[in-house]
């Protein structure tokens, strides 16, 4: 393994920090499953200990923040060029939209949002992540509830925008 491939892999969580951070979220996850989630604790892709959410409308991520709770909330649309036939057109399709995505994006969404292409879904992903004080704690499900479809509505008029 080189230097480079040492640099894009993630850092080894500390065992210590994600005790800290899974005790200091379990209230989280429960106050969600309380409210009708599928809360679950789980380690992210940044080795950080998170409760995610699946919904209908989109995922949640809470982790703890610099000052507060971080959630991530992310909002997408399977398979944008799925009735196309051809699969050498659809490639093309999603080839156009990965370049016209953050052009759009930058008209209509605000500094915490993101638009991206996501690979998986083969559609338009939107992705807002934004920080509530540890005393909001039990705001977080209704925020969750309220804001999911504002970013699904994002994701709508993305996809509007790619024609």
């Amino acid at each position: 393994m080189n230097d480079h491939d040492h640099n894009q892999m993630p850092e080894s969580p500390e065992p210590e920090r994600l005790n800290e951070d899974q005790k200091s979220l379990e209230p989280v996850r429960q106050a969600l499953r309380d409210s009708g989630f599928w809360a679950y604790g789980t380690i992210d892709e940044h080795n950080r200990w998170s409760v995610a959410v699946d919904d209908e409308i989109g995922r949640a991520d809470v982790r703890i923040g610099q000052d507060g709770y971080e959630l991530e909330l992310r909002a997408s649309s399977p398979g944008l060029y799925a009735d196309d036939e051809s699969p050498w057109r659809r490639q093309a399709r999603a080839r156009l939209a990965r370049l016209q995505i953050p052009r759009i994006s930058r008209g209509y969404l605000d500094d915490h949002q993101q638009a991206v292409w996501d690979e998986i879904e083969e559609g338009v992903a939107v992705i807002e992540t934004v920080e509530l004080p540890f005393q909001r704690r039990e705001d977080i499900p209704m925020f969750i509830r309220t804001r999911l479809p504002e970013i699904e509505k994002l994701v709508a008029m993305i996809e509007r925008e790619l024609g």
